[in-house]
């Protein structure tokens, strides 16, 4: 999708908990976490998840699709690597996205115009190993372009 074919914006939050449901509509609970928990004993953060959306304006139907890329950085703007036992990934997720409406047989089309937007998901349901005492920022991109980011602390115990 082209710069002048367009207008994007994004939306990031972290969350306890997201979903997606079959209809489209999108579950959040405890959304908004900019402290994001760590245990000691497993070295991972808590559990968590990320809600990104991205809406375009769509003037022609031939111009709908784009590259959508969720990014995690650090305080000096590089991307996070996470070692497993795949050996080390950097914490980066594509998706190629098609803004136009699912079409249903059943119903009239939106008009021309008319605003697309796609959800993506990430759960982390047994965290991740990020380091105590960290900030984070995770970036949307859209054809390599920023829309929207949030960023959060992994806070550690309290020194005494």
């Amino acid at each position: 999708m082209s710069e002048s074919s367009s207008a994007a914006n994004g939306t990031i939050l972290i969350a306890d908990f997201v979903n997606v449901d079959a209809a489209g509509k999108v579950n959040i609970i405890g959304g908004g976490i900019q402290f994001l928990g760590f245990d000691p004993e497993s070295r991972l953060s808590a559990p968590f998840a990320v809600f990104v959306n991205v809406t375009v304006n769509i003037p022609q139907f031939e111009d709908t699709s784009a590259s959508v890329e969720v990014l995690l950085v650090d305080t000096d703007g590089q991307p996070v690597t996470i070692t497993g036992p795949d050996g080390t990934n950097t914490m980066r997720f594509s998706q190629d996205v098609d803004f136009r409406p699912a079409n249903a047989a059943h119903l009239q089309e939106p008009p021309m115009g008319f605003p697309g937007n796609s959800n993506i998901v990430l759960n982390f349901p047994s965290g991740l190993p990020l380091h105590v005492g960290a900030t984070y920022e995770w970036i949307v991109l859209m054809d390599q372009t920023r829309l929207a980011s949030t960023t959060f602390f992994v806070p550690g115990p309290a020194e005494a």
